[in-house]
């Protein structure tokens, strides 16, 4: 590492704990251990329409998107090799197909680095057959998943607030301690925080209500990762997350709130571990 990287690592410690994460591999399939699927849904749903033989370099892609994007704190864009802090891993992997793409075209302003995942982005939004069926497929999935998971929306959500009971379900069974009305923490053994909060301004009947997710260290608590929803990174460290924020009705909104929560304390847990990252590519 670099001297300048490894005084930034050495400056914020939030810096140096994310860098023990694991990465992309482990996180997924110790969620998938809890009995989520809808991201692997996704995941061979563009695999499919890119090629099997695209696989290994779809999930190449996935995996060092994923990397940059913890060990930058979320403060990236892989595909437009944008970094808003000095990254502490920066891959050559990307970096390459950087060089390689060929003019941006409007009105794709920033488009992945992987061309069949352009031009599936493209079908999406010009084929209504191929956006109905791949809307009917998550569907399906998440409806499967919420009867597996014995997901109970109980009377409903009329309004955001009536999220907040599920959240303090789900938040509480995973040790996340309530810090105010909409706020719950967890901190770790390396001196992490943890916080899951959900906004509940604007329309009050809206059906969304965005999670907030935030990562501090208690010894700098200024110094943080905070991103809302899975777009963000959540959805970067495990492509394909997003497709729970889509919900149609009640379960599939509670199924994609407990979802998302677990996903968070499973990074949580991943970053406790002292597996060995990948070294620096740059």
């Amino acid at each position: 590492m670099p001297e300048d990287e490894a005084q930034l690592t050495k400056d914020h410690p939030l810096l140096r704990v994310v860098s023990k994460w694991p990465g992309r591999g482990p996180t997924q399939r110790a969620f998938e251990a809890l009995g989520f699927s809808l991201h692997s849904v996704w995941q061979n749903e563009i695999i499919e329409f890119c090629g099997e033989q695209q696989s290994d370099m779809l999930n190449r892609y996935w995996d060092e998107v994923a990397l940059e994007t913890m060990l930058s704190i979320g403060k990236c864009d892989s595909d437009m090799r944008y970094f808003a802090i000095q990254p502490q891993y920066r891959s050559a992997f990307l970096d390459e197909l950087f060089a390689a793409r060929g003019p941006i075209e409007p009105p794709y302003q920033s488009p992945p680095l992987l061309k069949c995942l352009l031009e599936h982005h493209k079908r999406v939004w010009t084929d209504r057959e191929f956006r109905e069926n791949r809307s009917a497929l998550f569907h399906r999935a998440r409806a499967a998943e919420a009867e597996r998971l014995a997901i109970d929306a109980k009377d409903g959500l009329k309004k955001k607030k009536d999220v907040i009971p599920f959240l303090e379900q789900f938040c509480s069974a995973l040790g996340f301690e309530g810090y105010s009305r909409n706020r719950w923490r967890k901190k770790t053994d390396s001196g992490l925080v943890f916080e899951i909060g959900v906004w509940l301004g604007g329309n009050m009947f809206r059906m969304w209500s965005p999670l907030k997710f935030r990562i501090f260290h208690v010894d700098e608590p200024k110094f943080a990762l905070d991103v809302e929803g899975a777009d963000g990174l959540l959805g970067r460290l495990v492509p394909g997350v997003a497709t729970y924020e889509g919900c149609s009705n009640d379960r599939e909104y509670v199924l994609g709130v407990r979802a998302l929560v677990e996903l968070f304390n499973v990074v949580a847990g991943t970053i406790e571990q002292t597996s060995p990252r990948p070294e620096s590519s740059s």
